[in-house]
């Protein structure tokens, strides 16, 4: 079982990982310089760090997934649809950072073989991958696919390592960035034209930073229960309010130095781990700078990509779909989706995973203000798994928090078309800027509007129920709480276990 050390563990791992890292190049390109890309990175990370709390205190409460926890608030059958959702993000995010990834690894085979780097290419050109980062690509999935259908809470030692390798990694890495740059460069101080940021403003630049840091976990701020149901103590999940800005403002931090550095040393900025590997003189610092990522790169593909996948998928039909085959289906769709083709042929592709806060910053709002304020915590944990039980709304929907994911994602829907192909048009991009925030605002207010003004009366319950041997067990009277006439029958000789 996890404690709160364990779950700061793990955000360190999750954190230090090439995806964060990679942010410090967005906040770069957004024109905000690190005396203001670093307070900002904080301030996101502390934003979600909050949201992802609140979302993992209920699985460690109640112990259940987010597929089992969707149901109170989006219905038995509607909670399908937020599922899908964040299970084809995960998909994808998975796909293209083995890809990613295969190529750290391609610099580590260089780095250990210099006859490596002279193998000729025989794939097609324009592929978008050549024979070396293919053999890459194989060597990595060789690793991360045996390891990601280890059950979750067995890969607790993974963790713990991968933490102290990456800590270290991205230590010595500040460290040489320091020496390089003595804290000087203009990417450290600032010295951009103003015209040149979004809408020509800095505010503009900082609103969209801002939302760029606090979307990148926007899907774990939805299926966190899936890790946080293993939690010894409900109160362990706040440690993720303090350990998310800590262990993510760090890595930030320091690819920007080492960008700075990169600049200042070679004459380039580089952000990405594989081409800032490759600039190394010595083939011992090309692999263990490499080797850091590859072991980050494999961790946060298990926990927040694959496993993530695989627990989401298989609810959707548990009878023939397990965690252990969906992890198996992941890992052939990463050869089967091709990742490669889709970074050439689809330029769009990146901003489409950019934009999906649009769609998933709603549903982590609704989970979290469905059990802490329509329903003060009180959930049934038996009707959670009861297809015609006191959640199964109308037709096993709960039209109140469809209503309110479309009241908040519709103001963005022309921006994310834009997004995706310029050629359409943008009415009204402003809110876009900060699309986490927007919808997560929006949400909340739609949600408890709709479920004041239409309270689900039948799905309310007097007292938190559980299944646990150590507590006295007695009766639950749904009929003393408004339960409408709809509601299903109780079996007299159904007893439930309240807390």
């Amino acid at each position: 079982m996890q404690t709160a050390w364990d779950i700061a563990s793990y955000w360190n791992s999750d954190q230090f990982a090439p995806a964060t890292w990679d942010l410090g190049s967005t906040l770069i390109g957004l024109g905000l310089c690190a005396r203001e890309a670093i307070p900002l990175a904080f301030a996101g990370f502390l934003a979600v760090g909050i949201v992802l709390s609140l979302n993992g205190r209920i699985g460690s409460t109640l112990h259940t997934a987010f597929p089992v926890c969707a149901r109170a608030s989006f219905g038995m059958y509607g909670a399908y649809a937020p599922i899908l959702v964040r299970s084809i993000l995960a998909l994808l995010w998975l796909v293209i950072l083995t890809y990613q990834g295969g190529l750290v690894t391609a610099v580590m085979i260089g780095a250990i073989w210099p006859s490596f780097l002279k193998v000729k290419n025989t794939l097609p050109e324009g592929l978008g991958i050549d024979t070396q980062e293919m053999i890459g690509f194989f060597v990595l999935f060789v690793f991360q696919a045996p390891l990601a259908c280890i059950p979750v809470h067995k890969l607790k030692w993974f963790f713990s390592v991968k933490a102290y390798i990456t800590s270290a990694g991205f230590l010595a890495l500040f460290i040489w960035s320091l020496t390089v740059t003595k804290g000087k460069g203009d990417i450290l101080q600032g010295s951009f034209v103003e015209a040149d940021l979004p809408r020509g403003s800095k505010v503009w630049a900082c609103l969209a930073g801002l939302n760029a840091v606090t979307g990148l976990y926007s899907t774990v701020s939805i299926n966190i229960p899936d890790f946080a149901r293993f939690a010894k103590k409900p109160k362990s999940s706040w440690m993720q309010a303090l350990a998310v800005p800590i262990t993510g403002t760090i890595p930030i931090a320091i690819a920007i130095m080492c960008g700075q550095a990169a600049q200042t040393k070679y004459g380039v900025a580089v952000y990405d781990p594989a081409s800032l590997c490759k600039l190394f003189g010595s083939r011992a610092a090309q692999f263990f700078s490499a080797f850091v990522f590859w072991v980050a790169t494999i961790g946060v593909n298990i926990s927040a990509n694959q496993i993530s996948f695989a627990t989401d998928i298989s609810s959707l039909m548990p009878r023939y779909l397990t965690i252990f085959r969906c992890s198996i289906l992941a890992s052939l769709l990463c050869w089967a989706t091709c990742p490669w083709r889709l970074v050439v042929s689809a330029p769009t592709f990146y901003n489409f995973l950019s934009a999906y806060p649009v769609f998933l910053a709603p549903v982590a709002t609704i989970l979290a203000t469905d059990y802490y304020l329509i329903r003060s915590g009180k959930i049934d944990v038996r009707e959670l798994y009861n297809p015609s039980g006191i959640y199964s709304y109308t037709f096993g929907i709960n039209w109140r928090a469809f209503a309110a994911w479309i009241c908040a994602l519709a103001p963005n829907l022309p921006s994310f078309a834009h997004a995706i192909n310029a050629a359409n048009p943008n009415p009204q991009p402003y809110t876009y800027f900060f699309s986490w925030y927007f919808s997560t605002f929006a949400s909340f207010i739609f949600y408890m509007t709709f479920s004041k003004l239409f309270p689900p009366r039948a799905s309310f319950v007097d007292e938190a129920v559980t299944e646990l041997s150590s507590v006295t067990e007695h009766e639950v009277d749904y009929s003393s709480h408004g339960a409408s006439s709809t509601e299903p029958e109780k079996d007299p000789d159904y007893k439930t276990t309240v807390v």
